[in-house]
């Protein structure tokens, strides 16, 4: 005979097992505590920090202090301690409270605060102060405190070049603003007036040069090249501000072609604005998967013997269904046409950078120039230089710079040139929200299944229910 078990034991047993499921739940929570983990499932990844900023924290060395001056009933007060908090995530070596200047008067009078949303950044023997707590504006914070000098990014001028002080559509007011938000100085520089580029430059950019360089201005950049110095050419279609040889020199060569790209129709543009989705193997593309829209471009390709001191990498490409069009003429109104006997099939290359074994930067760079005027063939670098040439400079325009992916690779380019590749990243989350666009069959499919289908099927399902209790009474 079976004895049941009496009222004490099934106590016993409840209370075992209610002990061992608080225990589980409290080992769960203290493994939580010790190994936090956070998975942002919003489409625009509006809980999270892109790899950029990531990047930058996780190599924090020192501690850096944030101080919040808010009213305690602000409602940024609790956006910004979520997004500190995000940060803090990826490196314990944020730290940060907040306080109320109506509270504690002296301390916001301490730190000079004259407006509510203030925070205040303390680390590395340095302190910025700043009043937009977002992303951008706190991760660029944190840089002014992490390096010791902040670079400088040169733009020629004197050959109608593209002017960074320009608001208009084709001037680079835009990009200019985005650099220094990169932690970079902006700054023009006129070759002919002092053929010598500057010795804090970390990058020289040549954007769109209506008029010819000078031999001067080209020997400059050469001896800069010899400094292991980073330089960017942005050239456009039937224009390449005589700097064809210069760039042969080094193993780059312009034809003067304009890329054609049937495939941006699809996207509702010309198809003299080629769509880019194609990218070489490089830093600055690395995990870049974003189009890009180069309008009006022309090819750029590796040249036929290559210096011996150089490393060429084509670095982006159009579509298999564009070419390089070389009797086309802007302004022409016929659309121009695929002819095999002439012009090149797609993908073409847009966008090739040169690595450059330059000479130790304690060398002459003259007597390390070949008499050909090559660029010189050292072994024994003391460093490399870096010279990236666009076929294109209309998609870093302020017409252009902020559509689709043009902006991340630019600025991805100037941090590698500039030689902070911290801060290269991938597209920075947008938390704007994404239209859903509907095809007629699709729109069409949804009219019915809503009308017809959903209604068909709640009838259904109660005359079966229906049906099913009348069998079963």
């Amino acid at each position: 005979m079976i004895r049941k078990p009496g009222k004490l034991t099934l106590l016993s047993n409840t209370a075992l097992g209610f002990i061992a499921f608080l225990g589980i739940l409290v080992f769960v929570a203290l493994i939580g505590q010790r190994h936090p983990m956070r998975l942002d499932l919003t489409e625009s990844k509006r809980y999270s920090i892109s790899d950029q900023s990531q990047k930058i924290v996780e190599s924090l060395q020192d501690d850096i202090n944030f101080k919040g001056f808010y009213q305690e009933a602000d409602p940024n007060r609790e956006q910004t301690r979520n997004l500190l908090e995000t940060y803090r995530y990826y490196s314990k070596k944020i730290n940060y409270q907040f306080t109320d200047p109506d509270r504690d008067p002296s301390l916001a009078k301490h730190y000079q605060i004259r407006t509510y949303g203030t925070l205040v950044l303390e680390g590395f023997g340095k302190t910025q102060t700043i009043s937009t707590a977002d992303e951008e504006t706190i991760t660029n914070a944190i840089l002014k405190l992490t390096q010791e000098q902040q670079r400088t990014v040169y733009f020629l001028t004197g050959h109608g070049d593209r002017d960074i002080s320009n608001v208009d559509k084709d001037g680079y007011s835009t990009a200019k603003g985005a650099i220094e938000k990169e932690n970079f100085q902006v700054r023009t520089l006129n070759l002919l007036v002092d053929p010598k580029i500057p010795d804090d430059a970390a990058l020289v950019v040549i954007a769109d040069p209506q008029k010819p360089l000078l031999t001067t201005e080209l020997g400059a950049l050469r001896q800069y090249i010899n400094r292991n110095g980073s330089v960017m050419f942005l050239l456009e279609p039937f224009s390449d501000g005589g700097v064809a040889g210069f760039l042969k020199s080094y193993g780059i060569t312009i034809s003067p072609d304009i890329i054609v790209d049937t495939m941006s129709r699809v996207f509702g543009a010309s198809y003299l604005i080629p769509v880019i989705t194609e990218y070489g193997f490089h830093k600055i593309t690395d995990g870049f998967n974003v189009a890009c829209f180069f309008p009006t471009t022309r090819s750029i390709d590796s040249a036929e013997g290559i210096p011996r001191a150089v490393d060429l990498l084509e670095l982006a490409f159009t579509s298999s269904y564009s070419w390089a069009e070389t009797d086309y003429r802007l302004g022409q109104p016929e659309a121009p046409k695929f002819d095999e006997t002439k012009d090149r099939k797609g993908p073409i290359s847009i966008a090739v950078i040169a690595t450059i074994s330059a000479p130790n930067p304690g060398d002459d760079p003259k007597s390390q120039e070949q008499p050909t005027g090559k660029p010189s063939e050292a072994t024994d670098s003391g460093g490399q230089a870096q010279l990236l040439v666009f076929g294109d400079s209309d998609f870093a325009s302020n017409s252009y710079f902020n559509l689709q992916g043009n902006s991340d690779f630019f600025l991805n380019a100037i941090n590698f040139l500039g030689q902070q590749e911290n801060l290269i990243s991938i597209q920075r989350p947008r938390t704007a929200g994404v239209p859903l666009t509907l095809s007629k069959s699709q729109n069409r499919l949804l009219f019915w299944v809503g009308l017809l289908l959903m209604p068909a099927l709640v009838v259904a399902s109660g005359l079966a229910v229906f049906q099913w209790r009348r069998k079963h009474r």
